[in-house]
């Protein structure tokens, strides 16, 4: 890295960086700016991976658009990504650094020649799904062609996850396709919390599951990012849903996002799949309690309902503690979309609950642009309210994650980027008059 950043520094005449309390001039960009960077055989915790380096500004290309990031989201990419789990991110790409950060709010600091959505100084959001160029033309240069929907194609990628130029930077370079417009209603900060996790669960729900007005929805992690904005979409919906939480306090908050009940799944010690017990479902001893306990989550649900009625889909991203029982819980014909899998990737469950009474399972990953605008909508006219617990400071972003490793986040959490660590700013107007004059080093 210190090769490439001697040769920048020596390059015409464009400023060589933006100070953490400086904003700059839009169009100006820098040669390099400050990152929070993961660096190669170095993994661990977030507070031990994530590092603060100078780093070349990314290229930008016809079809690309360079964004001045005010504010980020807090995810669990960027934990899997410190630990080196369940890949290295440096399988992915051939840089000895990776800067990861899967969302933004910000501002256009310039466009390729190619770009007609955003101009040069627009207040945007930046989401995370970066495309083939090429899957549009389906067949005809594409013998692998699927679907029309971008996901099928083979060479789509996770930005800041599965590249390595994400958000967590002064500056992002993402396609044209990615940028949508901030929120006027929301702050810097507000609007980058909610990118990753509301796309994620608005596929899930309405492309995937295609939950329908009246039908029961089941969400663990109710209180979580995802939950928070599971719960929402369902309630718009016209479905019920009951939480799955890990505290009362988690629970009531649910309630007060529209749930109809919520499951302290303290309370159930036992239905978990541990890592020992993954090896041997069929012959522990903790089978017996296992089915017992499940079966206790069952009545638990009727007794919320009023009557005895399952989950029609049971919305799933914690993985291998979990999973076993979101298959036992599905009602009858139901299913199981799943996203992710915080607990463990390899599965055990009795699958005769899944054919003998017809359950899908339904995977689902992040959300194409279709999906993206579409829920954008929503949090534009304000049918889904935005749930950011905290904002942490720019030098706290290794915190902010350690914090959301260690289960402390309820809903979603931001950083600041911005110049000044300032909070409560909505517009570009405000933050140029707040730092006129200021000028890059």
């Amino acid at each position: 890295m210190s090769a490439i950043l001697k040769n920048i520094a020596t390059a015409g005449s464009r400023p060589q960086i933006y100070g953490l309390q400086e904003y700059g001039e839009p169009g100006v960009v820098p040669a390099t700016m400050h990152a929070w960077v993961i660096e190669k055989n170095r993994f661990g915790e977030p507070l031990q991976a994530l590092v603060e380096r100078v780093v070349p500004v990314p290229e930008v290309g016809d079809n690309d658009v360079l964004v001045r990031v005010m504010a980020v989201g807090v995810n669990y990419n960027t934990v899997w990504a410190g630990l080196g789990q369940p890949i290295s991110v440096f399988n992915l790409h051939e840089r000895d650094y990776h800067v990861p950060g899967s969302d933004a709010s910000g501002i256009v600091w310039q466009v390729g020649k190619n770009v007609r959505n955003c101009k040069v100084g627009d207040e945007v959001i930046v989401t995370c799904f970066r495309q083939c160029m090429e899957h549009g033309n389906g067949g005809l240069n594409n013998p692998n062609f699927v679907s029309f929907d971008p996901m099928s194609s083979q060479n789509h990628a996770i930005m800041g996850y599965e590249t390595p130029d994400g958000t967590y930077a002064q500056f992002v370079s993402a396609q044209a396709q990615q940028i949508l417009p901030k929120p006027k209603h929301l702050t810097w900060e507000d609007a980058a919390s909610y990118i990753l996790t509301y796309f994620t669960a608005y596929r899930m729900l309405l492309t995937q599951a295609e939950i329908k007005p009246g039908e029961l929805v089941l969400v663990w992690g109710g209180a979580g990012g995802l939950g928070t904005y599971a719960i929402q979409l369902c309630r718009e919906m016209g479905a019920d849903v009951i939480a799955v939480v890990s505290s009362e306090e988690k629970g009531r908050f649910c309630m007060d996002l529209g749930a109809l009940g919520y499951i302290n799944r303290t309370e159930f010690k036992g239905y978990e799949v541990t890592d020992v017990e993954f090896n041997h479902y069929e012959t522990t001893a903790n089978n017996a309690r296992r089915n017992q306990m499940m079966k206790a989550m069952g009545k638990r649900i009727w007794e919320i309902c009023g009557e005895k009625r399952s989950p029609d889909v049971v919305f799933e991203h914690a993985g291998r503690e979990t999973f076993a029982t979101s298959v036992f819980l599905a009602a009858r014909f139901g299913r199981i979309v799943i996203c992710g899998a915080t607990t463990g990737y390899e599965l055990s469950f009795d699958v005769r609950h899944l054919w003998m009474h017809q359950k899908r399972i339904l995977g689902s990953h992040y959300a194409n642009f279709l999906d993206c605008r579409q829920a954008n909508t929503l949090i534009t006219r304000g049918k889904v309210r935005v749930i950011n617990s905290r904002t942490y400071a720019y030098h706290e972003l290794p915190q902010a994650h350690h914090d959301l490793y260690n289960n402390k986040i309820i809903g979603n959490a931001s950083v600041l980027i911005m110049p000044g660590d300032v909070s409560g700013m909505k517009t570009r107007q405000e933050i140029e008059e707040r730092f006129r004059g200021s000028r890059p080093q």
